[in-house]
């Protein structure tokens, strides 16, 4: 026995013994794996169910507006996705679905929330940072990677949102067809909110009410009543011109009667010419002043108020321009160093004399040269600059014109009333007053088509009237804090440990059973 031992030592461990084994405990083997592999799947399945979860409800969106991508509504204002779940909205979604029966606001308004959702900026965002984790990239090829990365995610579109509702502790007693009823009327709440308090599709710019014309409420003194009313109507006049300035504006018109925007201007500058201005001269011819001193006092401090306004505008528009001129000296060049600059170089010759140069001399680069780069760049680039001030240069001297003619016209009705002798057969006080509130009620008509015009050139530059989109239906799922993917990686990796050891095993067994059948250890098969 000691020999045979000796020449199996001496001979080596045997391959082919090694792999008749291994075929024979072939099925230990693979029941011993299959074990393994059920058991870390019930520990994996375990863990995985067993961990904290939370379930939550999403309801996906796309935003319909222009400049959505940009953070901003069509007429120009900051947009936020937190606007989508204010504290009003949420209080009157919640009074309407009558959530009070399930759960309180507080947590009701904790458990929604928005988020922005593109799988196109996942997905490329997930291939970048595969390729920048390649240790063999060098820097200019990161470099090169990163503003592929920014082009790309610049072309991709930022107006996918997701509005989730999370469930947990009282939230999770609201139905799940009650919670995808509450996303949806949450979104639709916003819209509206957003379009008729905000007038985000309303073009950026304050016009007047027709409520700025008071009919039922004339002075004793008509001559002050007429007064009032001409400065409303000027107000009328210079929103007219403002809203003229809007593209399209001048080719809308009103629904009902196809009024346009010049011919209200017309009709309000007659009425201002035909109607009011007579009306006053009327009243004074008339003797229906009820007070002249204290009418005289009145247009005394209407005359200041309109000479301080003026005196205002003028300051605004001298401190425009004198930026301006400021500005643009600061960027112009001396003419003497023009000159240095610009004249042709000499050389002296063999006999003293200055002659020019034959040849073409490299210009020196000293501090003219640079001041004149500098000039040269700085005129270039700064244009939309200097433009924006000759803009509100030329506004300046425009708002400039209507309160001339209003102190113009305050001196001229001043004087009259100092020197127009009172009395004579013409209108009576009855009839100025008609007069006036008809000429009231088509001032106040012709404001109402002036915000007819408004709302249609709004339409006209947002033609948008739903501000989102729903992409997909809500949708309902658990997020738990295993990941199923992580767990199959840990049982692939138990299942690969436990082959080579099972085998081992296997070897070590049929090792030992050689041995005891060698020293007689175990019981004679055929003898038994």
């Amino acid at each position: 026995m000691a020999n045979t031992q000796e020449n199996e030592a001496a001979d080596g461990i045997s391959v082919s013994h090694i792999v008749h084994t291994i075929r024979a405990y072939a099925p230990a083997i693979l029941l011993g794996t299959l074990a393994v592999a059920v058991a870390s799947f019930i520990v994996s399945l375990l863990l995985y169910l067993l961990a904290p979860s939370q379930r939550i409800t999403t309801l996906q969106f796309r935003l319909d507006f222009d400049r959505a991508e940009e953070g901003k509504y069509p007429n120009g204002l900051k947009f936020s996705s937190a606007e989508i779940t204010t504290l009003p909205t949420l209080l009157r979604v919640y009074d309407a679905n009558h959530l009070n029966q399930f759960t309180g606001f507080n947590e009701f308004s904790r458990s929604i929330f928005v988020l922005e959702s593109n799988a196109a900026y996942d997905q490329l965002a997930a291939a970048y940072q595969a390729r920048l984790a390649d240790p063999k990239l060098g820097p200019l090829d990161r470099d090169r990677l990163q503003r592929e990365w920014e082009a790309k995610v610049a072309a991709i579109s930022k107006n996918d949102y997701s509005l989730n509702y999370l469930r947990g502790g009282n939230t999770d007693k609201i139905p799940e067809s009650l919670v995808r009823k509450v996303l949806s009327d949450i979104l639709a709440e916003w819209a509206q909110y957003a379009i008729h308090e905000q007038h985000v599709l309303s073009y950026k710019l304050a016009v007047l009410s027709p409520n700025i014309v008071e009919t039922d409420n004339v002075r004793p003194d008509l001559i002050v009543s007429l007064l009032i009313l001409r400065s409303k109507v000027s107000r009328v006049l210079e929103n007219v011109r403002t809203l003229g300035e809007i593209p399209g504006a001048e080719l809308a018109r009103t629904p009902k009667d196809k009024m346009s925007l010049e011919e209200i201007r017309v009709r309000l500058e007659d009425t201002t010419r035909y109607r009011i201005e007579p009306l006053v001269s009327a009243a004074r011819a008339n003797g229906l002043m009820t007070n002249a001193a204290e009418t005289l006092r009145f247009l005394d401090t209407q005359l200041a108020y309109d000479l301080r306004q003026l005196n205002a505008r003028q300051s605004d528009a001298d401190s425009i321009r004198q930026s301006l001129a400021v500005y643009g000296n600061q960027n112009t060049l001396q003419p003497e160093k023009e000159a240095a600059m610009t004249a042709p170089s000499s050389a002296l010759d063999r006999n003293g004399s200055r002659q020019p140069n034959a040849e073409t001399l490299m210009p020196q680069i000293n501090d003219s040269f640079l001041d004149r780069i500098v000039a040269m760049t700085n005129q270039s680039v700064d244009v939309l600059y200097r433009q924006k001030l000759a803009d509100d240069f030329r506004r300046g001297l425009r708002g400039l014109i209507p309160m001339q003619q209003a102190v113009a016209y305050d001196r001229e009705v001043i004087a009259m009333l100092r020197t127009a002798p009172a009395g004579g057969a013409g209108m009576s006080a009855d009839q100025v007053r008609a007069e006036l509130a008809a000429t009231q009620n088509d001032v106040r008509m012709l404001v109402g088509r002036v915000n007819e015009i408004y709302e249609q050139v709004s339409r006209n530059l947002n033609p948008s009237t739903e501000l989102y989109t729903l992409t997909a239906p809500p949708i309902a799922h658990t997020e738990r804090t295993r990941d199923l993917k992580n767990l199959a990686m840990y049982d692939l990796l138990a299942v690969l440990i436990a082959l080579p050891v099972i085998i081992v095993l296997c070897l070590l067994h049929a090792r030992i059973r050689e041995e005891e059948e060698q020293e007689g250890y175990a019981p004679d098969v055929a003898a038994t």
